[in-house]
């Protein structure tokens, strides 16, 4: 992996967070270039498990099940409240009471039926995202079995694309982000694009050079990219 790290020391932390982020709320919004001005910390009240959730997974009716996936033998599903505007993943099926806020929508992301994506691995993760201030925005809840915890940083894509992966079929899942290379800020639209990936830990393991367009990343729309094709962000 980039940065030096053994694959091994990346699991033992991923690890250490399922244990120590039962009250994780608070996150960070990543900044996706060194030129671009570090963003503040962004707190949160709200906790990762819901007490108040009732049997349909909802705080406010009417709701309904978003999206849902099997990973290692365990149902994890997206319930969201009426209108998306909050939600929860709810983890071992619809008679499970182990809920996991989806903290994005303070961010005033909307969640819609393609806004839970998951990938088996050791450990698990699934990837809760929606559209964000003409991106989209997401966090990332990883486990095993019925131990699962979302990890503490959101990630943005400026570019409309933010998705798990897995770099050259590891055990690992990672987490892409396609960014316009706009370090002004102004008319991104038209800017070339390249794909930013993180590990699990948060780490930035590289970028890809840039395309002229979301659609012309390497194997897009499903952009699976290997460690040759990443370098370090500049």
């Amino acid at each position: 992996m980039a940065g030096g790290k053994p694959r091994a020391v990346i699991v033992a932390i991923v690890l250490s967070v399922l244990v120590a982020a039962g009250a994780l709320g608070g996150a960070a919004v990543l900044r996706w270039r060194a030129t671009h001005p570090a963003a503040a910390p962004v707190t949160s009240g709200k906790p990762p498990a819901s007490s108040g959730v009732g049997p349909s997974g909802c705080l406010r009716e009417p709701c309904q099940v978003l999206g849902r996936a099997t990973v290692g033998g365990t149902v994890v599903e997206l319930v969201a409240d009426a209108g998306g505007t909050s939600g929860r993943l709810r983890v071992g099926g619809p008679n499970s009471g182990s809920v996991i806020e989806a903290t994005i929508t303070e961010m005033g992301v909307t969640l819609a039926a393609d806004s839970l994506q998951c990938l088996p691995g050791g450990p698990a993760a699934c990837l809760i995202r929606g559209r964000h201030d003409g991106g989209i925005a997401g966090q990332v809840v990883v486990g095993r079995s019925d131990s699962w915890s979302a990890l503490e940083q959101r990630y943005v894509s400026n570019a409309g694309y933010l998705a798990l992966i897995n770099l050259d079929g590891d055990v690992v899942p990672e987490i892409l982000a396609a960014q316009h290379d706009c370090p002004t800020a102004v008319d991104c639209a038209s800017r070339p694009v390249f794909a930013q990936v993180f590990a699990l830990t948060g780490q930035v393991l590289g970028c890809t050079r840039n395309y002229p367009k979301l659609d012309k990343l390497p194997g897009a729309p499903g952009v699976p990219l290997t460690k040759a094709q990443l370098t370090p962000c500049r």
